[in-house]
């Protein structure tokens, strides 16, 4: 038997490998879970929000399995898309350096480049988190740089930190600095005379009250720290409230400035303002703070602000305000329909019966309401009081335009001329169409260094003023996306600024006329993840706020670029693709809208509520499901799941309500959030749901099963994977993100639910957003955390990291492609990574116990470039090519030992010794006809074996001499 050394490598033929000599101890069972069903003495959930403590308990089993891992060798490979970008949450320059500048992204870490953006560096990796909240450089020490961890906005999918670290390289090496519990972190700020003298402002947790909000200061560069403003302590604050902005008088470091913000989330409500959000200054450097007045908003409708200081005119100070209230009806705009949505809201029933009916029949369609409903239907309900006008106006509640068809003040700019001692707002008319009402998502404001008049607010798209705010007008340039977070304007060359959106960053040498994207990196925000079985096959993915791509998985995004194609629009969510053509596609946006294109004429896939039916409810990510056994069968989740049998042109509900929560508020709760068939029987459903619950049928939706009666309660089920192997085995994961629980919920049933039994022992806390089985390997089990990836070899007896050279990002979603057998991930910041899989799936029991066994590797064709030959299209030096090559060997020493024998043009070999004790194995690759390099070789000492599939030529080699 091998020892407990053993251990998996892959390593590129020239370059030694050392075998790791530690394997973690991860077996453990939890007792099983017996389940009925809904019941009351459901366990309660983990305690919510997970101490840091145990965060960092986490990350230190995190590395632990890693440094373990059988599988700690066998590398991913990055496949893009790039050049759509991904949320940028900070930007900061390098004194005196215009060519050298840090972007901080939302969820895919911090960057640096020094060429003025041409390339970019990875810095943050392999941090206990990658999740950025802003990043500042030391002006009086320009390596000294400073980042605050977890994201400053709102959103569904932005994630809390881990305190806040420090560099004296230029971000080569970092150093915790504390303040782990702050959670978010909205802004840091470095004193320009002292590079220890910082400041932090703590926005505090999402989605729980507690933790660390305020600022915070410390005088020693992080070894303690001074809680200097805590906003909670006046008198009409509330528990939520923290500070989300703060800066430095830029003509007086002594005195600061502090944007206080209150706000609370749960997942079925967002308040995204209240009494407490105010502005607070200091004059002596922290050490007293009072609340500014002078005019300024007060009252629960006051939401985020954001500050900027004149750097050219003493005393200027400018606000954003995400103003909460209701506009006065004559501000509103009702559009220029006579009948719409913001209209209807004040009709009465005489008022609708005088509408053209061409307008009500417009209306209809511009509105997602009933397909079936025409405007002769709709008048007579109307007429006849079958349907009143509040049931009308409550068919419009959609969560989609409710982000948009608001009423809102929203944006609102105010200035101080006398360093906040009076307030006021710098506009008459309401700034339209600019943050709508997720101003939690927005709230940061700049003002040109050299004209105290010019200024820029960052929203949905950018703004600016030359006149202190009296009007505005568009940054908006086609090119670039319209989510702005983050401005950095050169204060030497102030045309020359740099922007961080959704879509990435982009930089203008022209005050923002025209702009180039800086965008080269795989950053992108991946919510879903699919591949089709083409020859090579084909990743889709759904993005945050970029739409729906499809790419090649062999794409090079460092090679090429990026040949990722857009095929859907808005916030991109599940695709499934019809594997009789791996043509036709099924995808969508937020909040259920999807559709299906190629195969003929794009079509609507979208079931809707009957108007005497109670409004469906859509989860921003709403599930679709393609069945396996029958194309044409396609399965859709609302808070009901429907089924069509033709292709989503029309639609039946095969269930009902599937959710219990009563809980309503302005984001939609009460929604399915998965849901799968089994691959082994046709009507075999299961669906998971965002209160918790758990149902399966077996009879194609006639009648239904819940299954979750001793899982955990009120914890979000983020996936639910039946078994592609074992009918009644089934897998589901829970998710407590939106509780700032970080516990890890996953549970396995052989039973259709009637049991179920834990099998998260031995993986970190971090949140679990899939499960998959693997379709080769029946006891192999993946989860996609927020934190990396996982594999079971055992059935989810015990886990490995499948991290290798993985950043610490989160995945969100995870397949494996059967016939190519590669594991892909869609992760939430760092765009779509490949693996290999054949490795994980034949590393089983048997071929542990041996001494060593070479896996099957691809075949590389010959290129006439690894020649050398000087040509205008090829390079002059001689190019060694490289190949991946995955073994197991039960002993530590050198893996591989290789060369590129070239002696004969067009009949290239690689020699490979492998290493193993005493012994040495080797094999050949090459020649072959048509310039196509095979794969022979055979076995030598021990009786190990190589599983290789052609003859065997090679005998053993020696170490010394391996050629």
């Amino acid at each position: 038997m091998p020892s407990p050394s053993a251990s998996l490598r892959a390593a590129a033929a020239g370059r030694p490998a050392l075998l790791a000599a530690l394997v973690l101890a991860l077996l453990g069972v939890a007792p099983p879970l017996a389940a009925d069903s809904r019941t009351a003495d459901r366990p309660a959930p983990a305690p919510s929000p997970t101490p840091t403590t145990e965060a960092w308990a986490a990350w230190e089993q995190h590395r632990a399995l890693e440094d373990a891992s059988l599988f700690r060798g066998l590398p991913w490979r990055s496949v893009g898309p790039v050049v759509q970008g991904g949320r940028v949450s900070a930007i900061a320059s390098v004194p005196d350096d215009r060519y050298t500048f840090y972007v901080a992204y939302a969820s895919g870490g911090l960057w640096r480049t020094t060429d003025n953006g041409h390339t970019f560096t990875p810095l943050f990796d392999h941090q206990p988190t990658m999740i950025m909240g802003d990043v500042a450089v030391a002006p009086s020490q320009p390596r000294t740089v400073w980042v605050g961890t977890g994201e400053n906005n709102a959103s569904r999918s932005s994630y809390g930190g881990l305190g806040v670290f420090r560099s004296d390289d230029a971000g080569e090496t970092w150093t915790h600095r504390g303040l782990d519990d702050i959670d978010r972190t909205g802004r840091i700020v470095i004193d320009p005379r002292d590079a220890d003298r910082v400041y932090v402002a703590a926005a505090g947790p999402l989605y729980t009250s507690g933790g660390s909000r305020g600022v915070f200061r410390t005088v020693d560069g992080g070894a303690s720290w001074t809680h200097v403003l805590d906003p909670r302590a006046a008198d009409d604050a509330g528990p939520d409230t923290g500070i989300i902005d703060l800066i430095l008088d830029p003509f007086d470091p002594d005195t600061l400035y502090a944007a206080a913000w209150e706000r609370s989330r749960r997942p079925w409500n967002f308040v995204a303002s209240g009494v407490g959000s105010a502005i607070w200054k200091s004059t002596d450097g922290g050490d007293t703070w009072m609340r500014l007045g002078g005019g300024f908003p007060t009252g629960a409708d006051v939401g985020r602000i954001g500050l900027a200081a004149s750097p050219s005119r003493r005393g200027v100070v400018y606000a954003s305000v995400d103003h909460q209230g209701q506009l006065p009806v004559e501000k509103r705009d009702l559009g220029d329909s006579p009948l719409s949505a913001a209209r209807l809201e004040t009709m009465d029933k005489a008022d609708f019966l005088a509408q053209d009916p061409d307008q009500i029949e417009a209306f209809i369609r511009s509105n997602d309401l009933d397909t079936s409903l025409d405007a002769d239907r709709l008048i007579a309900m109307i007429r006849d009081e079958s349907l009143s006008m509040d049931d009308l106006r409550a068919q419009l509640a959609d969560a989609n335009a409710a982000l948009f068809d608001t009423s809102i003040r929203g944006i609102e700019v105010w200035r101080s001329d006398d360093g906040g001692a009076t307030w006021r707002r710098t506009h008459d008319e309401p700034i339209r169409d600019v943050v709508f009402t997720y101003g939690y998502y927005f709230g940061e404001i700049r003002v040109a260094p050299d004209d105290p008049d010019r200024i820029y607010v960052l929203g949905v798209p950018a703004i600016t003023s030359g006149d202190g705010g009296a009007t505005f007008v568009s940054l908006h340039h086609p090119s670039v996306h319209v989510d702005h977070h983050a401005l950095w304007i050169d204060p030497h060359h102030p045309q020359r600024m740099i922007i961080g959106n959704d879509g990435g960053l982009d930089i203008s040498h022209d005050g923002g006329i025209s702009w180039r994207k800086l965008d080269a990196e795989a950053v992108g925000q991946f919510y879903t993840i699919h591949v089709d079985d083409a020859e090579p096959y084909n990743v889709y993915g759904g993005l945050q706020d970029n739409g729906v791509l499809k790419g090649s998985s062999r794409h090079d995004p460092a090679r090429w670029g990026s040949a990722w194609a857009r095929i859907g629009g808005g916030d991109g969510m599940y695709v499934q693709v019809d594997p009789r053509d791996n043509v036709t596609t099924y995808l969508g946006s937020q909040f259920g809208f999807y559709r299906r294109i190629g195969g003929g004429p794009p079509q609507e896939v979208r079931p809707r509520d009957a108007l005497d039916e109670p409004a469906l409810r859509y989860n921003w990510a709403t599930p679709i499901h393609l069945s396996v056994h029958s194309p044409d069968v396609l399965y859709f989740g609302a808070n009901r799941v429907y089924r069509s049998l033709d292709r989503g042109v029309t639609w039946t509900a095969i269930s009902d309500d599937l959710t219990t929560s009563p809980l309503r508020g302005n984001v939609p709760f009460g929604t399915l959030t998965t849901l799968a068939e089994s691959p082994q029987a046709f009507g075999l459903l299961w669906a998971g749901t965002d209160d918790g619950h758990v149902h399966v049928t077996v009879d194609g939706g006639v009648t239904w099963r819940a299954v979750d009666g001793k899982l955990p309660r009120d914890r979000w089920v983020s996936r639910v994977e039946p078994s592609p192997h074992v009918r009644a085995r089934a897998y589901v994961s829970l998710n407590g993100y939106r509780d700032d629980d970080r516990t890890a919920y996953l549970y396995r049933t052989d039973d259709l639910g009637a049991t179920w039994r834990s099998i998260a022992d031995g993986l970190p806390a971090e949140p679990i957003n899939v499960v998959r089985e693997d379709p080769v390997n029946a006891d192999v089990v993946y989860v996609g955390t927020d934190a990396g990836v996982y594999v079971s070899l055992d059935g989810g007896d015990g886990w490995q990291a499948l991290q290798a050279n993985l950043p610490n990002v989160p995945v969100h979603d995870l397949i494996v492609q059967k016939r190519a057998r590669e594991v892909v991930i869609g992760t939430h910041g760092r765009s779509v990574w490949i693996v290999d899989a054949l490795p994980v799936q034949e590393l089983t029991a048997d071929v542990r116990a041996e001494a060593v066994r070479v896996f099957p590797v691809e075949p590389i064709d010959y290129r006439r470039s690894w020649q050398g030959k000087p040509t205008w299209w090829f390079p002059a030096a001689a190019f060694e090519p490289e190949m991946t090559i995955p073994f197991w060997t039960a002993h530590e020493g050198e893996a591989v030992h290789a060369r590129l024998d070239r002696q004969t043009p067009g009949r290239e070999r690689t020699v490979v010794a492998v290493a193993h004790g005493q012994h040495r194995l080797a094999f050949v690759r090459g020649p072959e006809r048509d310039r196509h390099l095979g794969l022979e070789g055979r076995g030598g000492e021990p009786p190990g074996r190589l599983a290789l599939p052609a003859a065997p030529v090679v005998d053993r080699l020696d170490r010394e001499d391996p050629h």
